[in-house]
This record gives C-alpha cells, structure tokens and sequence, in this order.
C-alpha cells in the first residue's frame, strides 16, 4: 500500500512540473520582455511588429471598454508623448493560465513603471499588473493593465480645470439643485466625452453653487459647453432662477500654467 502511495505521489508530482512550463511559454516571455524594452525606448514600429492586428486590450480606465488594435496603439503611441524615461522593473514574471487554470502560454508580470510626466515634470511611481496573450504565430493578441489610473492621473499629469459658479436668486437654490441633479443636468454632463471628474458645492448662506470639473482637454470642455449652449436646455431652464438671468453663471476656465504643490 505505501509502495502505491509512493507512486502516486511520484506521478503528481511528475505531472506537476509538466505543468510548470507550457511549450510556448518561454519565446512569449522574451516577446513580453522585448514589448517592455522597446516601450522604454519609445520604439512605436518595433512595438507594432509584435502586435496582432487582432489584439483585445483592456485598461485601467474606470468604466473602459475593451479596446481594438487602432485604440491600443494610439494609447501606447499617448504614453510615448506623454512621458520621458520610462522604464519598467518587474518584481515577478509569471506563466499565465485560461479560465481553467491550464497553462496557456500567456505571461503575467507585476512591477513598478517609473518615468518623468511631460508637462508638469513629476515623477512616476506606478505600481501594477500586466497581462499578455498571444496567437499563434507569437504575435501578442490580449493584452490588460491593472492600476491605479486615477491615482496616476492625480500624481504626474496636468489638470484642465474648469470651475462654474452659479449666483442664484432668493429662493431659488432648490429649482436650480433640482434642474443639475436632473437626468440631463450633471449626470449627463459627467457622461459627455471628455469628463473626468465633477464636484458640486453649496452655500445656502450666499445662495451660490460651484461645480469643479477636470477635462482630459480643453478642447473637450469647449464642445461640451457648444453643445450645452446651442443644442441643450438646460441652461436655458435655469437662467430665469439666476442673479441676472445668463449673467449668473461665471466660468473660469484656465488653459495653461498649471501647478500643483
């Protein structure tokens, strides 16, 4: 009986460390490696040689959809414009699995991406996880990204900031809280294109609101605000709850000299 045990354990184990290592393994890991050090050297054409045109990414932008292979390259060809000195230290690189738990030849790595944002000169200290898929002819097919996306923007980039403050008649504040909160007020603005972030503040004592907004660009802000005003109504509907009908709404919308302390 120990004898049979002893075997079956032997047998695991064999069949364990069959499993250690898929056959494709290996080149797609120098394949994701090569992927690394040609985004360091900010080699697009390199990078493109290595891409399916096939290839499903996703990223760590919160409510993404999967992207195809002109998004993914145009996003690598943004991270290229968008920092100087990358460079990418693993912690770990590992062999990936399908939804089984086989081994699949895909890799996985988690490390630090460090580098210097363009514009506003900070550092980068990213920490995540990647993930990579390839076809059969090596070339890379699925690709995602885990990190903090929000925390990265927060960190190193430039914020295109536009504040609008609302002066509101006398007994007026809940008619213009109830045209914002509405289904076509802020939500919708937070949808549009563009819109990374919104705030709204209130102070009841001055009758006054202050919606905070973070654009990816001033261009975006300035066809959501052309739209707002010659297609929506929105603002319409509350100019007659305003100090001065259309004179109430005051927006500061800077476009250069950011800084941040």
């Amino acid at each position: 009986m120990k004898k049979i045990s002893l075997l079956a354990i032997v047998v695991l184990f064999a069949s364990s460390c069959m499993q250690q290592q898929h056959p494709d393994y290996a080149k797609n890991l120098e394949t994701a490696k090569k992927l690394f050090q040609l985004h360091e050297l900010e080699d697009y054409d390199g990078q493109a040689a290595l891409i399916s045109k096939d290839i499903v990414a996703e990223t760590s932008l919160y409510g993404s959809e999967k992207m195809g292979y002109d998004e993914f390259m145009a996003n690598i060809k943004g991270y290229h414009m968008a920092f100087d000195n990358v460079k990418y230290t693993p912690e770990v690189w590992l062999p990936g699995s399908d939804t089984l738990g086989n081994l699949n030849g895909s890799v996985r790595t988690y490390g630090v991406w460090t580098g210097t944002q363009v514009q506003t000169k900070k550092e980068l200290s990213l920490k995540g996880y990647w993930y990579f898929g390839f076809d059969e002819d090596g070339l890379l097919n699925a690709q995602g990204d885990y990190f903090d996306f929000g925390g990265m923007v927060d960190a190193v980039y430039p914020k295109n900031l536009v504040i609008v403050s609302l002066d509101i008649k006398e007994g007026k504040l809940d008619n213009v809280l109830e045209i914002l909160n509405s289904e076509g007020g802020l939500p919708t603005t937070r949808a549009y294109e563009g819109c990374l972030s919104l705030e709204m503040t209130i102070n009841e004592n001055s009758n006054t609101i202050w919606v905070v907004g973070e654009w990816a660009t001033n261009d975006h802000y300035a066809a959501y605000l052309k739209w707002r005003q010659t297609e929506d109504t929105v603002i319409g509907a509350m100019v007659p709850f305003l100090k001065g009908g259309a004179d109430g709404i005051n927006i500061v919308h800077p476009n250069t000299g950011y800084q941040s302390f």
